[in-house]
């Protein structure tokens, strides 16, 4: 094939003979990389995402079930398969490299077309896998991450944060007098502007682990990891100004355009209950809108 194909394969073997093999059988993918020992290959699992792991059960620092009981351990976004390719050939380690994790166990010396066959039916199992999870993480109107997503998000970076002792804000939006939008100009009109203020939304989540969600309704939230509430507050006031010169015409609106309000907090955690977070920014969304509307109130302890 001279095609790449899509699919993120790491190979971890420490016979450099065995990774020349398996990258020239499977150099058709479009990131293939290796590491010799267990200790590697777990940092660099870390660093990087894989689709697909290749694992030989003997390596120089602790055996690939370890090794794969580790991986199994992480809970990782990729979740990569990991199969075995390994010069053991007993029942039990076939049974240990399941019991550990693996979805495959492929018996040396290898077959080329055996390895290719077996890397290709897992991949993309895995890939529809993928695909039927981020489905199940997506709001099907706006296109953003759905409340299921946002509260397993709150929960990780909650624990992140709680360990390093840093900050977490949350940002509630709510579009300004929805209800006489959709009364005044239709539901599809009123569905046309839950989409472009959930574009508007999402160009504020600008790193790696900033996520905008729709909650619910004409409500949005926005999570901000390591975020004091200066910047938050800062984040909201762009957005709730972008959105009002954007002049989307509102009738039965004050403004005349299509407005929104948001209510800010920031924790750092001291405990497991995150809850109180998203508490906390829904009391300040409260107190901006029954203030004037259109714009950012903060809760303060």
């Amino acid at each position: 094939m001279n095609n790449p194909e899509s699919g993120r394969i790491l190979i971890v073997d420490d016979d450099p003979i065995i990774i020349r093999i398996l990258a020239s059988a499977l150099n058709y993918y479009d990131v293939l990389m290796f590491a010799k020992t267990g200790t590697e290959a777990l940092k660099m699992i870390e660093q990087h995402e894989f689709d697909v792991v290749l694992l030989d059960a003997t390596l120089p620092d602790q055996d690939g079930f370890e090794v794969c009981r580790k991986l199994q351990g992480k809970h990782m976004a990729s979740d990569p398969r990991v199969i075995f390719i390994t010069g053991r050939t007993d029942v039990d380690d076939e049974t240990r490299a399941l019991n550990a994790g693996a979805v495959d166990f492929i018996k040396k010396p290898v077959r080329v077309e055996i390895v290719q066959a077996r890397v290709r039916t897992h991949l993309s199992l895995k890939l529809a896998t993928d695909r039927l999870r981020r489905q199940s993480q997506v709001d099907g109107l706006t296109g953003v991450a759905n409340r299921l997503e946002f509260e397993t998000a709150l929960k990780r970076e909650w624990q992140t944060a709680r360990r390093l002792q840093s900050p977490v804000s949350l940002v509630f939006f709510d579009i300004d007098f929805f209800k006489k939008l959709n009364d005044s100009q239709g539901h599809r009109m009123g569905d046309q502007h839950l989409k472009t203020v959930a574009k508007l939304l999402a160009t504020a989540a600008k790193r790696g682990n900033d996520l905008i969600a729709r909650y619910g309704g004409e409500e949005f939230v926005l999570l901000l990891p390591g975020a004091p509430l200066t910047w938050a507050s800062s984040v909201a006031e762009n957005l709730l100004a972008e959105l009002k010169d954007m002049k989307l015409p509102h009738g039965e609106s004050p403004y005349g355009v299509v407005t929104m309000s948001a209510g800010v907090a920031t924790k750092i955690p001291v405990d497991e209950h995150y809850e109180l977070l998203v508490e906390h920014a829904d009391q300040a969304l409260y107190q901006a809108k029954n203030a004037r509307r259109n714009m950012v109130a903060k809760y303060q302890d």
